[in-house]
């Protein structure tokens, strides 16, 4: 059962899901570079989505659920804890196209240390996930209702989760040379999510890719040291934000702002060096350059549609679908984690409910059977 099935299930969006039969992909990471293989399987209801992470050298599985619990922090990615200093590297595509294809419970087993970057978007997973098809089961669908505003600040940015009907987004960015500020908004579903917000790409500044190469062993042995510190000079210059026309960013609400606990800032960095956009390529991401996308945009807005992509890949961590508005300016894997972990500890704003309930009120009409975005 594919999307136009998952539309066509009447009440499928108040029981859980699982996948249809198993899928596999194999593909090279973006940070890493080093090629894993991922296969999507069924699982019961209850299971949740869970990794099963192998470790070839000791033909070990280490089993971990993608919850924000497990959150580590991690270069330019989300990752989750695998304990021993491990850690599985950039699940959020993978996560975001599970939650935005109603799917709930899956097992995921991966051959390696990083989910495959494969074009830099989320249309392959959500074609692997609509091939394999979703299967609702017997357990009803709980949900995470947002009672009252609730927003944390920080790393140039803010997110803010309201009450509203459904799920839905607003989210702007204007920290990217060259563009100015880049706003979308409107309703995440299955649909919404396979024609808006899936096809956009990851992207990366050619300057920091550009100082990523200068880094390198091989251009240590070529270039001359003071060539090296005349490029990664000219790398920052090329950085520069300046203001450009476009919309207003989203506004913050300083009368509904949180503070971020300082253990869980504590969290937020990464403590490890680790490789950062080794397998970056064309073909892997979308390049920036001078406001413009190398080889052309998929969107014109491209970039802050993939924001959006992350971000409903790393809010699938709060292990439930979300019923409310998600209103952001530069929103980070870390401050979206810091976004949940302190909203879990403010139970004042938000209740748990049944999907059916919520439906049967309106406060979670989505347009579609298939429920809101999220996993349980």
């Amino acid at each position: 059962m594919g999307l136009e099935g998952c539309a066509r299930a009447a009440g499928s969006g108040v029981r859980e899901a699982t996948l249809g039969r198993s899928v596999s992909v194999r593909g090279a990471g973006l940070h890493t570079g080093r090629v894993a293989r991922v296969t999507l399987a069924p699982a019961p209801a209850g299971h949740g989505i869970r990794f099963a992470v192998r470790c070839p050298v000791t033909e070990t599985s280490t089993e971990v659920p993608a919850v924000a619990s497990g959150w580590v922090a991690s270069r330019m990615s989300t990752s989750l804890d695998l304990g021993r200093g491990r850690k599985l590297r950039t699940i959020e595509h993978l996560m975001a196209s599970l939650a935005a294809s109603g799917i709930d419970n899956a097992a995921i087993a991966v051959e390696g240390t990083e989910i495959p970057i494969l074009d830099g978007s989320a249309s392959r997973w959500c074609a692997l996930i609509d091939a394999a098809g979703r299967v609702p089961q017997e357990r009803p669908r709980q949900a995470l209702l947002i009672r009252a505003p609730f927003q944390v600040n920080g790393m140039h940015g803010f997110l803010r989760a309201e009450p509203g009907e459904g799920f839905s987004v607003d989210v702007s960015t204007d920290r990217l040379p060259g563009f100015g500020v880049l706003r979308w908004s409107g309703p995440i579903d299955p649909a919404s999510f396979r024609t808006a917000i899936a096809p956009s790409r990851s992207f990366g500044n050619a300057s920091l890719i550009w100082r990523t190469l200068l880094k390198t062993r091989l251009a240590r042995t070529l270039l001359p040291a003071p060539t090296i510190e005349r490029l990664w000079a000219c790398s920052f210059a090329a950085q520069t934000v300046c203001a450009a026309a476009g919309p207003e960013p989203t506004p913050a609400r300083p009368d509904c702002e949180r503070a971020i606990a300082p253990e869980t800032q504590g969290r937020m960095q990464p403590r490890d060096r680790e490789p950062l956009l080794r397998g970056a390529r064309p073909g892997r991401v979308a390049i920036l350059l001078g406001g413009r996308v190398l080889g052309g945009a998929r969107f014109p807005d491209e970039p802050v549609r993939h924001k959006i992509l992350d971000l409903v890949g790393d809010l699938a961590l709060a292990g439930r679908p979300i019923l409310g508005r998600i209103v952001a300016n530069c929103p980070t894997h870390a401050l979206t984690f810091a976004f949940l972990t302190e909203l879990m500890r403010h139970p004042d704003c938000w209740e748990v409910v049944p999907v059916a309930e919520a439906e049967a009120t309106g406060r979670g009409t989505t347009g579609t059977d298939c429920g809101a975005i999220g996993t349980t």
